[in-house]
């Protein structure tokens, strides 16, 4: 039923709104989860963002992205991420024990977008701050004050952003922001605005799940040290194993549609206008398409049949970085930490749709 929603781009919406979690309930959760005025602000999950668009505007958008954002472009940035990935496990192993979420899962991911973006180095601290506060949006469910101070960082964002792009126009660089205000299909560019939300939306969508993705699959192995064996003995079964992370643990639990007419799905009749939740977490552990899913298989052959990057039109587009992240920095675990264990117990986060961790502490055993 999930991949049949996902994948039902004639009658499906991707533009569920915050108020469509909380209608039909009391005046008191509305207000607490009420969304702030955001009237001409760009909004990395709104109308206006490719995330919230449907028919012929997001076929545009994503065509001129894609154009740009292709797996080779992704690829390219391979060497750069390993000395991230090696700067931050030099830094955490002179402790020995460490927390994973503030050591690498945090923040590989922010210096990753913003080595596509282009973003000076300098600046990285004020993106880590800003990607944890818009992550808000990601999750529906997040209080009113949450709400705020995302807000105030799309704000600033949009400042950032604007300037940015300038500089771009006039002093292209190698990298994917550059070749985004240069891209052109059927005659047609990217607007500043559409630039500013893109370059937004890259942030948001590929900071908080990558930091998920690195935190759950590292809680997993802690869980399994048999898998993290296997890993260890023969690092080519990364990829796979990055997979069944994804599957066995989402990043994102779910994910919302709004019907956009009257549809029969999987046997279901839907009105028109009515939201629908596809509950990822859940499918991912469909035991018609998984055998024995409740457990964690680093070499399990369908992995891939995951729908932790959504289906259709609205697949993730960042789904190659994601991947290209976790891959190095468990294929650099493996090999620098042949023996990490848990050193205490971890922290959830208070959230909704994004499921992650606040703190895995970990400690590395002599090999």
């Amino acid at each position: 039923m999930c991949s049949a929603v996902l994948r039902h781009p004639s009658v499906v919406s991707a533009n569920a709104t915050r108020d469509s979690f909380t209608a039909g309930t009391p005046a008191f959760i509305r207000w607490l989860f009420s969304s702030p005025d955001r009237t001409g602000l760009i909004d990395p999950i709104g109308a206006d963002s490719m995330i919230g668009m449907d028919g012929p505007d997001h076929t545009r958008l994503r065509r001129l992205v894609s154009s740009v954002f292709t797996p080779a472009a992704v690829e390219r940035l391979r060497g750069r991420l390993e000395a991230i990935t090696d700067e931050l496990l030099d830094e955490a192993m002179a402790r020995r024990e460490f927390d994973v979420m503030s050591a690498l899962a945090g923040p590989l991911p922010v210096r990753a977008i913003c080595a596509v973006l282009g973003v000076p180095e300098r600046d990285i601290p004020r993106f880590r701050s800003w990607g944890g506060a818009i992550a808000a949006d990601l999750d529906s469910l997040s209080p009113a004050h949450r709400q705020r101070q995302a807000t105030n960082a799309l704000r600033e964002l949009e400042r950032y952003f604007d300037d940015l792009v300038e500089r771009r126009r006039g002093e292209p660089g190698d990298d994917i922001l550059s070749r985004l205000v240069a891209a052109e299909a059927d005659g047609s560019r990217l607007s500043r605005r559409e630039l500013v939300t893109m370059a937004t939306l890259l942030l948001f969508a590929g900071f908080e799940t990558t930091v998920n993705l690195i935190g759950n699959g590292t809680a997993a192995l802690l869980d399994h040290p048999e898998q993290y064996a296997l890993l260890r003995e023969d690092p080519g079964l990364i990829p796979g194993a990055v997979e069944e992370m994804l599957r066995f643990d989402a990043p994102v639990q779910t994910v919302a549609r709004v019907t956009t007419r009257d549809v029969e799905i999987c046997g279901e009749r839907l009105p028109a206008g009515v939201m629908v939740s596809t509950m990822i977490g859940g499918a991912n552990r469909d035991p018609r398409v998984f055998e024995h899913p409740e457990r964690f298989d680093v070499v399990r052959p369908n992995a891939r049949a995951h729908l932790s990057f959504a289906l259709g039109p609205h697949h993730c587009l960042g789904a190659s970085l994601a991947r290209l992240e976790a891959q190095i920095a468990f294929a650099r675990l493996v090999e620098r930490l042949p023996r990490l264990e848990a050193a205490g117990p971890r922290r959830r986060r208070r959230t909704f749709i994004l499921r992650g961790y606040r703190s895995v502490p970990v400690v590395s055993r002599p090999a």
